[in-house]
């Protein structure tokens, strides 16, 4: 208790000091600093009519397609601290079609480059309205952007209509900060887009990848699903300063965009809150869905001194193809290296859907995965598609064994995923093909005969046999062990497994 006393009148005693009274009666919190008197000059730009009419959104002067218009253009050195937009176009894709680019101090790379939508968080060519801090869209399509764009010597802000037709109206404000200097210790804004229709099996998507000082601010991400079920099972990876193994490693893309358990199993509910969201969840968790996630760091950024790469997987250790566009903001110092070239207008949008999937995706392993791991030549990943649209992903494990043959792999389990799973299978049957049998750790599980006199056809069924699967060593084997007497071959192909107690 006497220790607790001491403390309590040093407190007591360091309150009365000089000096603290004027530090105490200083504002604090989101709003603190309101009161304070400025050191800037307010100033904006604007797409107001300046004839005093009322074509404010420029009706009078639309943007042609092809057309790259400056619609900023400042001097000297200052911060940007708002920007809203509004258009008016009847070129259904033009939240893709487009493009901001923002250059700073008289660079010749734009360190913004962006399509329209996806700059202010609206991906899939899809509007939705959300709140968070740094970005927010009103009723009806008002697109405001927060983020603060400091520069010491000059700042251009321009539109590119990639589109089919005019941008009929263009609405905008540029607010912005005259300073007579910035400090030097401000790094400049960044935003550059990606995309990967579909996403890679054999590598991580990759959010950024930057060189130079700087900080890492966030992300919003987009996705076009092309399988049932969940998607986000892919742990995100940073790499700073060229670390060849994750800096740091997180455990699902959901825990990375601060939502979990899938956003709701059964049925998913967007929402926003000011560091991170789901505002678009269409579809839920089916073929086809549209989402759209974010997360920004603006209470914890993320520093690299020399360079800096964000990445995620694409469903568990890259098991799923969907479709991936994004948009990461950073800041860090100048030059930064130049961004690859934006996709072109038409390929911007995500193809539908069409391949076939496994609706009830969860627990779905597709066979083809695996092709590597079998360590021959014989065994490949192949396409199915001129056969029909009924493989899922449009691909099978094709084994070509010219006789009887074996075929061994060892899986990638992890000592967690030991124990006893029924499952079924999808394989090939055909003219060529053989007779085939599944094994496990020596133990068959299940048998069938490939053969089939009409053409390539996807067949299922229930396996007799569970898959037991040890803590250690796992070792799948397929043995084509002869042929019906009809066939011309003893080929073997699988399509994918289910596991039903997943």
């Amino acid at each position: 208790m006497k220790r607790i006393l001491s403390l309590l009148t040093l407190l007591t005693i360091l309150a009365m000091a000089p000096g603290h009274a004027e530090r105490a009666g200083r504002p604090e919190g989101l709003l603190g600093n309101l009161p304070l008197l400025k050191q800037y000059e307010a100033a904006r730009i604007s797409s107001y009519d300046p004839t005093g009419g009322n074509a404010d959104g420029r009706h009078d002067w639309p943007v042609v397609p092809g057309e790259t218009r400056t619609i900023a253009e400042i001097k000297g050195a200052g911060i940007i601290t708002h920007i809203w937009m509004t258009v008016a176009s009847r070129d259904p894709q033009y939240l893709k079609n487009i493009v901001l680019r923002m250059y700073w101090d008289g660079e010749d790379h734009p360190s913004v480059e962006v399509p329209y939508g996806d700059f202010f968080g609206i991906g899939n060519n899809e509007y939705y309205q959300y709140s968070s801090l740094p970005i927010q869209i009103g009723t009806d399509r008002g697109m405001n952007c927060y983020w603060h764009m400091p520069f010491s010597d000059g700042a251009k802000i321009t539109v590119t209509n990639d589109g089919s037709g005019n941008i009929i109206a263009l609405y905008y404000y540029v607010d912005y900060q005259i300073h007579k200097t910035i400090p030097a210790d401000m790094g400049r804004f960044h935003a550059q887009y990606r995309q990967a229709y579909p996403a890679s099996l054999t590598g991580n998507y990759v959010l950024l990848e930057a060189r130079g000082r700087g900080h890492y601010v966030g992300c919003n991400m987009s996705l076009h699903l092309r399988a049932g079920a969940w998607w986000g099972e892919g742990d995100d990876m940073i790499y700073i300063d060229g670390a060849e193994t994750p800096t740091l490693h997180g455990t699902g893309a959901e825990d990375y965009f601060c939502g979990a358990w899938a956003y709701g199993e059964s049925t998913p509910i967007p929402f926003s809150n000011p560091y991170f969201g789901a505002p678009l969840i269409k579809g839920g968790h089916r073929r086809g869905a549209l989402w759209n996630v974010y997360r920004y760091h603006l209470e914890d950024p993320i520093p690299f001194t020399e360079s800096i790469r964000v990445t995620i997987e694409s469903g568990h250790n890259n098991d799923r193809k969907d479709d991936y566009s994004s948009v990461a903001y950073w800041y860090q110092t100048e030059p930064h290296v130049p961004f690859p070239p934006l996709p072109a207008p038409e390929a911007r949008m995500f193809p539908e859907a069409t391949t076939y999937t496994e609706e009830n995706y969860w627990g779905v392993v597709e066979s083809e995965r695996w092709a590597d791991l079998f360590k021959s030549d014989k065994v490949v990943a192949a396409s199915t598609l001129e056969h029909g649209n009924f493989w899922s992903f449009g691909e099978h494990l094709l084994f070509k064994a010219e006789g009887p043959e074996t075929f061994t792999a060892e899986l990638p389990l992890f000592p967690t995923d030991a124990g006893t799973y029924p499952f079924e299978i999808f394989y090939t049957t055909g003219p060529d093909y053989g007779l085939c049998e599944l094994r496990l750790n020596g133990e068959k599980l299940c048998s069938w005969d490939g053969y089939n006199g009409e053409g390539l056809i996807r067949k299922h069924m229930n396996s007799p046999k569970p898959l037991v699967i040890k803590p250690d060593k796992n070792i799948l084997e397929v043995r084509i062990t002869g042929k019906h007497n009809r066939s011309g071959g003893y080929l073997a192909g699988m399509d994918c497994i289910r596991v039903k107690a997943w």
